[in-house]
C-alpha cells in the first residue's frame, strides 16, 4: 500500500503496520512509520481523509505533524466543527472560533468505505485469517468493513471535553454572549452532524441551556428518541457477522452514522419512535 506513493495511502500503511506486524518486527515498523506519516503530509494535497488519518493516529511523540494535519483539514473545510475541534484550543478560544462554523461533519463513513475498498485491494494472508477466527468463513467485504470500523473506531476525538467545560452551567455564570456561542455549537451537533456521538453532546448542551419547561421536554424528547435508536439497531447491525451493517455501507447515499441507523431499523421493520412507556434499560451488574 505504502508503495503507490499517496499521502492517503501511506497515512494508512502506517496504521496497518503497527496493527499487523509481531513484537519481534515492532522496531522495524517504529522505524518505518514515520517516514511514511511525514511523506503522507508532504503528499497529502487536498485530501481531507489523508490529514484526518494523521491527526487521528500519529503518536503523540510526533505532536507536530498531527498539528500540521489538523490545520490543514481546518483549512480545507474552515466552516467545519469537527475540523476546528482537533485543533487544541482553550473553551473560550474554540466557542469564538466556533461562530464561523456550519456544520459537524466527521466523514466516518467516507473514511470507512476508502479504507474497506483499500482492505480488499489487499486480502489477509493464510496466518492473518487465522488469527480473524481459525476455520469459520471468511467474508472478505465484511471482514474488510469491520476491520475498518474498529480502525475508525479507535480514532481520538479531541474538542469535545473543552466544549461540555465551556457550556456547563458553572463554567458560563452571566454571560449571554457565551450562551450564545453554546446554543450555536449545540445546533451544529444536534441538526448538522453525521454522528449520534456528536447529536448526544448537543443535546447536553440543549438541556443545560434550556430555560422553559417545553424547551426541556423537547431536549428529553429528542434524547430518548436517540436512546431507542442505538439500543435497537445494536443488536441488528451485528445480525449474519455484520451483514445488515455492511450492506448499509455500500449504500453511498448513506452519509450520517443517524441515517445509517434509521435504515437499519426501517429494513427491519421496527419503528424509529420509541413505544409509549419505553425506557432505556439500565445495565446489570
Amino acid at each position: 500500500m505504502a508503495g503507490s506513493g499517496s499521502g492517503r495511502d501511506l497515512a494508512f500503511a502506517a496504521i496497518l503496520i503497527n496493527l499487523s506486524v509481531p513484537p519481534f518486527l515492532q522496531e522495524d515498523a517504529d522505524s518505518r512509520a514515520p517516514q511514511w506519516r511525514q511523506a503522507a503530509l508532504e503528499r497529502a494535497g487536498q485530501d481531507v481523509l489523508a490529514y484526518q488519518l494523521l491527526a487521528a493516529r500519529a503518536p503523540e511523540r510526533e505532536g507536530e505533524l498531527r498539528s500540521q494535519a489538523a490545520r490543514r483539514w481546518l483549512a480545507l473545510e474552515p466552516s467545519n466543527l469537527t475540523a476546528l475541534m482537533w485543533q487544541a484550543l482553550g473553551p473560550q478560544e474554540l466557542l469564538t472560533a466556533a461562530r464561523d462554523s456550519r456544520y459537524a461533519d466527521l466523514h466516518m463513513y467516507e473514511g470507512v468505505r476508502w479504507m474497506q475498498s483499500a482492505l480488499l485491494k489487499h486480502p489477509p494472508t493464510a496466518e492473518e485469517l487465522q488469527a480473524f477466527g481459525g476455520g469459520k468463513p471468511y467474508r472478505p467485504e465484511e471482514g474488510a468493513a469491520i476491520t475498518a470500523m474498529g480502525i475508525w473506531a479507535a480514532f481520538e476525538l479531541p474538542g469535545y471535553r473543552t466544549l461540555i467545560d465551556a457550556c456547563k452551567p458553572e463554567k458560563r455564570g452571566d454571560a449571554p454572549a457565551r450562551d450564545a456561542d453554546c446554543l450555536h455549537v449545540a445546533h451544529l451537533m444536534t441538526e448538522r452532524s453525521s454522528t449520534v456521538l456528536d447529536e448526544a453532546f448537543g443535546l447536553a448542551i440543549r438541556r443545560w441551556l434550556a430555560r422553559t419547561p417545553a424547551e426541556r421536554a423537547a431536549v428529553q424528547s429528542r434524547r430518548h428518541q436517540l436512546d431507542w435508536l442505538m439500543h435497537e439497531s445494536n443488536p441488528l447491525s451485528m445480525q449474519a457477522g455484520g451483514d445488515p451493517f455492511v450492506r448499509l455501507l455500500s449504500d453511498s447515499s448513506i452519509h450520517s452514522e443517524q441515517q445509517l441507523l434509521e435504515r437499519m431499523l426501517k429494513d427491519a421493520g421496527r419503528p424509529l419512535q420509541p413505544p409509549p412507556g419505553w425506557r432505556l434499560p439500565v445495565p446489570k451488574h
